[in-house]
């Protein structure tokens, strides 16, 4: 019996999208490393005087991701706390109008401030959505089966009966991972360093045809991780 041609492409397509998506985030990395060094040398980040330490990106916590939340952090650093300090107050502001409005509000602020592209937008957008999701399911799941499994790693002594070291919580921990790393695929897939669009820009077509090419998958993984939530 002949194999429908879909089942056939789709194992190479998400290889391709998880190659296309490691690419530009590699260059993000030698980027970030490169501002480090020229920090360090301006005198930055200099605590004794034999530790020196400025820190842009964390490779490690992307590629082997416990959450997208932790991607958001470790993505860029300095970045982050300074997008927090300002987001705070755009989400106390926005607080009365509900928490996903307040979650979905920062990111917007962030959209703005790197450019009205459609392109970072999309990704942006995505990434205020897939988060607050992931957050809000792996808090109630940490409740349910009262186990260190929430978006964040738990405290030394936290509460919770099934600690971080347990089998069932490593496995578990290790599936969202798992989960981010589609989700770090399907969102670069965009950014194609091959592409002789990125002299010009990445127009909206260029965009929604790399995810179409994906069938939205990520989309409606979120959409079905979303009902899920509502249903425990």
């Amino acid at each position: 019996m002949a194999k429908a041609p879909y089942i056939e492409k789709t194992p190479r397509m998400w290889l391709i999208a998880y190659r296309d998506a490691f690419a530009f985030r590699s260059s993000h990395y030698f980027i970030s490393f490169l501002s480090e060094a020229s920090a360090m040398i301006s005198g930055f980040g200099k605590e004794t005087d034999s530790i020196w330490s400025f820190v842009v990106t964390s490779p490690l916590s992307i590629e082997a991701p416990r959450s997208l939340v932790e991607v958001v952090i470790y993505w860029n650093r300095p970045m982050h706390y300074w997008f927090k300090t300002l987001q705070e107050d755009v989400f106390r502001s926005t607080r009365p109008l509900g928490s996903v409005a307040a979650v979905l509000s920062t990111y917007i602020v962030s959209i703005l401030m790197h450019g009205l592209n459609f392109q970072l937008a999309a990704v942006l957008f995505s990434l205020g959505v897939y988060t607050y999701v992931e957050f809000t399911l792996r808090h109630k799941l940490a409740q349910v089966f009262d186990a260190c499994i929430e978006a964040h790693p738990c405290r030394q002594r936290c509460s919770h009966r099934h600690k971080a070291k347990q089998l069932s919580t490593k496995l578990a921990n290790v599936g969202f991972g798992m989960l981010t790393m589609f989700h770090l695929s399907y969102l670069g897939v965009m950014f194609d360093m091959s592409s002789t669009l990125q002299e010009k820009g990445y127009s909206y077509s260029h965009t929604l045809s790399k995810w179409s090419n994906l069938h939205f998958a990520s989309l409606w993984v979120v959409i079905g991780t979303y009902i899920f939530y509502l249903l425990i």
